[in-house]
């Protein structure tokens, strides 16, 4: 069936080619011939015209109608044999467009073409080519694991030397909790890529549960090989902090542990390493202790919750009453606030105003704010420590700050398009800014 609608294709192309080019060497006879005629016919009637003005004897005459003649029946025969030549030209092209199509359609198509319906289209064929793309499935849909492993095998046995392929094994054994197979497997895979932390781990966590998970030994080292070459791998960490757990060494597991607590976002999962932590804690000496307090201590910031954010001082005679806590002008920046003229008429006299300082860089957190109205403009404010949002951000603590005011159509701190601000950089505590509110927010 395949070489009949083949077949047939190629006929197509054919009448489609071929036509056009036999046509157009016939055109270019006929063109030619009729050429040759019109000249011969002009030439004898200006023969004929000379002849009856007496400018030519009859014998002049009757001789150069019969040169013209010979002369027209000569070209006549010479475009014959010119036009035969040329029209084997077409012919050759036609014969070989006939026999370099289909056999280069076919060598095309048994190279790069899929070979089952070069032999007909048989469904078992078909079937069995498209099979080899789709993913094995058990009867309720998911992925039938053994099968996939069954292939891998006798894709490995012509493929030894693939070191993925012996990884993807043992990973497939390790799910179906066939551990003998899966150390064998990712032997080999380690075999072949001994620098990689991930075959390393993986071999170590195969031998431990074939081991009854018991982690001493041969895992040890390999996790302490992985921890070298990759010091913060989230899977070295946790099997390392077992595995010191194992021998009792509480102290390095609180330590590999404390890495993991700083890497891990999941609440549920530091919620579970938090316990082991607490647990190894109980069992240490008090020199030991010592020895993890540091450890500890970063424990606590990461599971702290942030303290609530103290409310900005909501007018102008707050904020001026907030400015009489501090009796260090060195640890504040005075700013002085006033407006444009020309958004004086686009805003209200209630609108919010926020006043700030904030870091040079990092958290755009303000060290310090205040909260006024356009109405208590112009204004000057102090902005110092009893102005922090957070206890631990105090506009003390730097050197050079970022001040600004904002006008607030919302009455909210987050900046939206269209606010009207101001801003200036890198002023020193103990200064004085003067911030003109001038600007647009895009």
């Amino acid at each position: 069936m395949f070489w009949i609608i083949s077949a047939l294709l190629i006929l197509i192309a054919f009448a489609i080619l071929i036509p056009p080019m036999l046509r157009k060497h016939e055109s270019d006879n006929d063109a030619r011939r009729a050429q040759n005629i019109q000249i011969a016919n002009e030439q004898l009637a200006e023969l004929e015209k000379s002849f009856e003005d007496g400018e030519l004897t009859h014998d002049e005459y009757q001789n150069t109608r019969n040169e013209l003649e010979l002369t027209l029946f000569t070209d006549a025969k010479d475009d014959d044999t010119h036009l035969k030549e040329a029209a084997k030209a077409p012919i050759l092209s036609i014969i070989v467009i006939v026999l370099f199509i289909p056999i280069l359609s076919v060598l095309l198509y048994q190279k790069l073409g899929n070979k089952v319906y070069t032999t007909g289209f048989d469904s078992k064929a078909i079937a069995a080519e498209n099979q080899k793309n789709v993913v094995p499935r058990n009867a309720d849909g998911t992925p039938d694991i053994d099968t996939m492993v069954t292939g891998l095998q006798k894709k490995l046995e012509a493929e030894p030397n693939n070191p993925k392929g012996w990884y993807m094994l043992g990973r497939s054994y390790m799910v179906l909790k066939r551990f003998p197979e899966a150390v064998k497997a990712y032997e080999k895979a380690y075999k072949l890529m001994p620098e990689s932390a991930e075959v390393m781990l993986s071999l170590a966590d195969s031998l431990a549960m074939l081991n009854q998970g018991n982690i001493a030994g041969r895992p040890v080292e390999l996790i302490n090989k992985a921890l070298k070459i990759e010091p913060n791998n989230l899977t070295a960490l946790w099997l390392g902090g077992m595995a010191a757990r194992q021998k009792k060494d509480y102290v390095s597991a609180i330590q590999r542990w404390s890495k993991v607590m700083g890497i891990l976002k999941d609440p549920g999962e530091r919620k579970e390493v938090m316990t082991l932590i607490k647990e190894a804690e109980s069992k240490l000496s008090p020199e030991q202790h010592k020895s993890v307090k540091a450890d500890l201590d970063s424990l606590k910031a990461i599971t702290k919750s942030p303290p609530p954010l103290k409310a900005i001082p909501s007018n102008a005679a707050n904020a001026n009453k907030a400015n009489n806590t501090s009796a260090d002008p060195k640890k504040s920046v005075t700013v002085s606030v006033s407006i444009s003229d020309q958004f004086k008429d686009k805003v209200n006299p209630t609108d919010t105003i926020f006043v700030y300082a904030k870091a040079m860089s990092g958290s755009p957190m303000p060290l310090a704010a205040a909260k006024i109205q356009v109405k208590d403009l112009p204004i000057e404010i102090v902005l110092n420590d009893s102005m922090a949002m957070m206890p631990q951000m105090k506009i003390s603590g730097h050197s050079e700050v970022v001040v600004g005011a904002r006008i607030s159509k919302s009455g909210q701190p987050v900046a939206q398009s269209g606010d009207f601000y101001t801003e200036k950089r890198a002023i020193k505590l103990g200064d004085k800014a003067n911030l003109k509110i001038d600007t647009i927010k895009q």
